[in-house]
């Protein structure tokens, strides 16, 4: 199952494609997308490897936004503050994403998605500029 979730992501977000809003928009897409989709095909049986794969899938995140961060990484900031940008990030989407999957109901995908987009975006503002420089 993560190699299907590592080649849905490489497949929506080549290797080039550089960090900012509009591949955020996308890799979010992809995790929604995934989550949900692992939700409404598991069975029962499958109850008990859920942690398994959601861990691995998060790990997974984890490490493509830490290569890509050190892919573009500035001055601006020191290896340990990239590695808890990628680390909160990675928990923002992911966390958000595994919590509407779970609930689809309680809120609609437009609103979780924009919401945590708009938090995410505000938040990395500042690392979008110094990459651009």
């Amino acid at each position: 199952m993560t190699e299907k979730f590592q080649m849905t992501i490489r497949e929506r977000l080549p290797e080039e494609a550089r960090c900012n809003e509009g591949n955020l928009r996308i890799l979010m897409q992809t995790i929604f997308d995934f989550l949900l989709q692992f939700k409404q095909c598991s069975t029962p049986g499958d109850k008990q490897f859920e942690a398994m794969f959601e861990n691995a899938m998060h790990q997974d995140l984890h490490r493509l936004l830490l290569k890509r961060i050190n892919e573009v990484q500035t001055k601006d900031f020191s290896q340990e503050k990239w590695e808890a940008i990628a680390l909160v990030i990675s928990w923002g989407i992911f966390g958000s994403a595994l919590q509407w999957s779970r609930n689809p109901q309680d809120r609609s995908f437009e609103t979780m998605f924009e919401e945590v987009i708009e938090v995410l975006s505000f938040n990395l503002a500042p690392y979008w500029e110094s990459t651009t420089r």
